[in-house]
């Protein structure tokens, strides 16, 4: 991960001022991976399970780092040593908030954070100067160093924030709160490092009882409940059922919010919530149904994340950035409802990070499974394999722990007109299946 720092003067100001020892001239940028450096960067040295960032500071010297951080003893004048390099991260973090005059809209959820996020910068740029994180870097460390790449005058900055363990949404917010917030929904992802699924949700609902007091606070009646801890805040709710304050219908692919029309390209009929949220938040922002709808016809769903691929004479929707026992259901019902003259092929990976309840949680799609009009299902990995012991003998199900024999097997199954979707945790990397590795 390597960011660009976009408001250098203020930027190095800030720097010269908390480093007073290591006063700097210039600072092109910030990263954690040593064979990204390019001149003047800050290199921050991140312990792995199978590296330590420490080894690679002479080389990040050699290719131009101005600055690096260490949690190791050094005379190098060059050098920051500390006994935290996170909390060194999070402090430039705090500061450059201070300094940043941009709206902050948060954005949180056990599914549909990133692409939530990059929904709302593709309409909100064409009216605002936006800044938006990186990719998916919304962890501990990924956070802060994506947001010091903005600059204090944009006008709104999308920030995704992320969690995998208990009270991690909490730290990100006390670093940078925000101005607007939005949980998409909340799930059992990465349940196995909470107790409980209510120290998940506490964990997630940190954006709502976080969320500045003249801010504002979205909330998808259907998913997510309105907790006594916000009700002092200004609350946009909506949703399909009759507890939300802003009712939607569904008439074919039009959306009908407060008697207007949008209609939702047939790509991104599936993400509809997402549309949805992201128009309630455009709208209060001001933007215009007009060019609401005509900025969502330019959008194009991220790479594995849902998209369709046209491949030879058949179809993939490649969905296998990563998944849970809610976006797996969703998943299955998706390929369900397509209408195709050919076969429907589900390939799903292991789902991760579940814990005690790994087993039962894949165990119970095939009841999924079983209800679907899905034709083939394929299985890789250790705790998928199971699953075919509760599937319906008409259909026809195999399990691989090798995806070269998968990749084999698919080929040999798949004809004109069929469609393949691939699911399963991003470790799990089932997009392979369609390249040569």
């Amino acid at each position: 991960m390597r960011i660009e720092i976009k408001d250098k003067n203020k930027f190095i100001n800030m720097f010269n001022k908390m480093y007073k020892n290591n006063n700097v001239s210039n600072i092109n940028g910030i990263s954690i991976d040593s064979r990204k450096i390019m001149k003047n960067d800050i290199y921050v040295p991140i312990k792995g399970n199978k590296y330590d960032g420490h080894d690679y500071i002479a080389e990040s010297f050699q290719k131009g780092a101005i600055i690096s951080f260490s949690e190791q003893h050094s005379n190098n004048k060059n050098i920051i040593s500390t006994k935290s390099i996170l909390n060194e991260i999070e402090k430039l973090a705090k500061n450059w908030s201070k300094l940043s005059k941009s709206k902050i809209i948060g954005v949180t959820g056990s599914n549909g954070k990133t692409t939530t996020k990059n929904l709302l910068f593709h309409i909100l740029e064409k009216e605002f100067i936006c800044h938006k994180t990186v990719g998916n870097y919304n962890s501990s460390i990924g956070f802060p160093i994506s947001f010091l790449s903005s600059k204090a005058t944009d006008q709104f900055c999308i920030l995704e924030y992320g969690a995998s363990k208990p009270n991690e949404i909490q730290k990100l917010c006390d670093l940078v709160s925000p101005d607007y917030s939005f949980i998409t929904n909340i799930s059992k992802a990465h349940i196995k490092n909470y107790k409980t699924f209510k120290e998940l949700i506490d964990t997630k609902y940190a954006i709502y009882d976080s969320t500045k007091n003249d801010g504002v606070i979205f909330i998808n009646s259907d998913e997510i409940e309105i907790r006594e801890s916000i009700k002092n805040k200004k609350i946009v709710s909506f949703g399909f059922s009759d507890k939300s304050k802003i009712k939607i219908k569904l008439e074919d692919n039009n959306l009908i919010i407060n008697n207007k029309k949008i209609l939702i390209p047939e790509n991104l009929f599936y993400i509809k919530d997402i549309v949805i949220a992201v128009y309630m938040i455009c709208n209060y922002l001001g933007v215009t149904d007009n060019k609401f709808q005509n900025s969502l016809k330019s959008f194009q769903i991220p790479n594995g994340r849902g998209n369709y691929i046209r491949y030879n004479d058949h179809q993939i929707i490649n969905d296998s950035y990563n998944a849970n026992p809610n976006s797996v259901n969703f998943a299955i019902n998706r390929i369900s409802k397509i209408a195709n003259n050919g076969k429907k092929i589900f390939i799903l990976g292991d789902m991760l990070e579940l814990g005690d309840i790994e087993t039962e949680e894949h165990n119970k799609l095939a009841d999924s499974f079983n209800k679907s009009n899905i034709d083939i299902i394929l299985t890789y990995g250790e705790l998928s394999k199971d699953i075919h012991k509760y599937i319906s003998k008409n259909k026809y199900s195999k399990h691989y722990n090798n995806k070269s024999k998968l990749r084999i097997e698919l080929n040999n199954l798949v004809c004109k007109d069929d469609i393949v979707y691939l699911k399963g945790s991003r470790s799990m990397k089932l997009e392979s299946l369609y390249v040569n590795n």
